[in-house]
């Protein structure tokens, strides 16, 4: 027979510990949420810790310790404390198959069964961490730029749609966040050997496979947009979805609630009666009440990791508390900036900043106007300004959101004015004059399409 798959590596190391521990015969006492056992008979002691929601095992008599069932096994069974290489490497994963029940699938099509075992899951703990500090955040999510690239797909969407250039894309980091389960745990593996334990990094969760915990990055795919901060740590990544979620809809007196991505039950908002069952198939549909349809979702998200154990995910963060804003600046200043590191006043000036909603925006705008910009997910977070604003001390803000934003008289409009109006009390004080950037939305609705267009706002200055 050939090689043996990946996918099969891939289960033996998944398999639960203390699940293998039991089919090895150890006996096993449970204290907290760690089991003890012990390294070899005639012990009076425990000596080996199994903890089944990390995934690990320590032998706290001495210095072995591992965070898969290969290294437990060959620790177990052969008293190594190295990593089992070449043939014995492919014995312990055969023996590890047999004990467990796995099928063995080699890469030549062949495969092996063993008796089927019954296998019975841990008690898994569920856990929301909180988000790591901003130092930790900055070492692992570098680690990410490190490890994933820029697919072709989307240097062809900021080469002809945002009219980024190959250079200054690589400069400024944009990465590709692809799909496929398998590359994800690949790339997941490498940056947790590189940077260490993820806990508290949003867009990375704990999940639950078939054999046990294991850690990925979750998310639909898309293109990783920094958000970098003015010390230019990078603070989270917001993703341009290559799919917009479909999203089902309802308008009238009816809300809907998703028994899964599939169907769902149809509910009358003003009586909160249950009125019928649906599913996706199905729309749209038009009843008494009102009507269901499928809408578009957002063309962006935030690369985060909600706890959500009907998805297998049971230990992840959120990007939140506090949302990260982003500092965009000029290529050379970028540049710069990240070869020299220091504060950004030595490598360019401050005097102005400009403020605005959607990173990409701002990468593309500050190097229309050579000046730093400040940029939010949204308008309604442009709060979060405020204090880095402060601290760089600038002369003047110039307010620079979304056309549409300004000539709407709803709640859109209305956020950008009372923005306006409530950020000039906050800055006014400590001598930082406001100004707003104008532009007709028939022209443009972004500001970088505006630059494109071969445009400048008109600033005009609130008093």
């Amino acid at each position: 027979m050939g090689r043996i798959s990946e996918v099969t590596i891939q289960k033996v190391k998944e398999v639960d510990l203390v699940f293998l521990a039991e089919m090895l015969g150890d006996p096993l006492n449970k204290v907290g949420h760690s089991y003890f056992t012990y390294r070899n008979e005639g012990e009076n002691t425990p000596s080996l810790a199994i903890n089944p929601t990390k995934g690990i095992w320590k032998d706290f008599a001495g210095t072995a310790g591992g965070r898969d069932a290969i290294s437990y096994f060959y620790y177990r069974v052969k008293q190594s404390n190295s990593y089992p290489k070449g043939m014995d490497f492919i014995e312990t994963v055969e023996k590890i198959c047999e004990l467990c029940g796995i099928t063995i699938e080699y890469e030549d099509g062949q495969s092996r069964e063993f008796k089927q075992v019954e296998y019975k899951p841990r008690e898994v703990i569920v856990r929301a961490s909180d988000k790591a500090p901003i130092e930790r955040l900055h070492e692992v999510y570098s680690s990410i730029l490190k490890e994933l690239s820029l697919h072709k797909s989307h240097y062809m969407h900021l080469k002809e749609v945002r009219k980024i250039t190959a250079p200054y894309a690589k400069i400024r980091e944009y990465r590709s966040f692809v799909q496929d389960k398998k590359e994800r745990y690949l790339k997941t593996k490498a940056i947790k050997r590189a940077a260490g334990s993820l806990e508290g990094i949003p867009g990375f969760a704990e999940m639950k496979g078939q054999y046990g915990l294991y850690w990925s990055m979750i998310g639909r795919a898309g293109m990783l947009i920094p958000f970098r901060n003015i010390r230019n740590q990078i603070a989270g990544f917001q993703v341009m979805y290559d799919e917009r979620p479909e999203l089902v809809t309802a308008e009238g007196d009816l809300r809907v609630f998703m028994k899964d991505y599939h169907s769902f039950s149809i509910i009358r908002k003003s009586t909160g009666e249950i009125i019928g069952e649906s599913n996706r198939d199905q729309l749209p549909l038009t009843l008494e009440f009102g009507k269901i349809f499928i809408k578009l979702g957002p063309k962006y998200g935030w690369f985060s990791s909600p706890i959500n154990p009907k998805k297998g995910i049971y230990n992840g963060a959120e990007i939140g508390n506090p949302i990260p804003y982003h500092t965009a600046v000029p290529i050379q200043a970028l540049l710069n900036w990240t070869l020299h590191k220091n504060d950004i006043h030595e490598h360019m000036e401050v005097d102005e900043i400009w403020w605005g909603e959607g990173p990409l925006k701002g990468d593309i705008a500050a190097d229309y106007t050579n000046k730093l910009h400040l940029q939010v997910a949204g308008v309604g977070q442009w709060r979060i300004l405020l204090e880095p604003t402060k601290k760089l001390k600038p002369k003047r803000v110039v307010f620079a959101f979304d056309a549409d934003a300004q000539d709407k008289e709803d709640t859109v409009g209305l956020n950008v004015t009372n923005a306006v109006m409530e950020a000039k009390k906050e800055l006014q004080p400590i001598g930082i004059d406001v100004a707003i950037a104008m532009w007709p939305s028939h022209v443009a609705k972004g500001i970088d399409d505006l630059f494109h267009a071969g445009y400048k706002p008109k600033i005009i200055h609130i008093p």
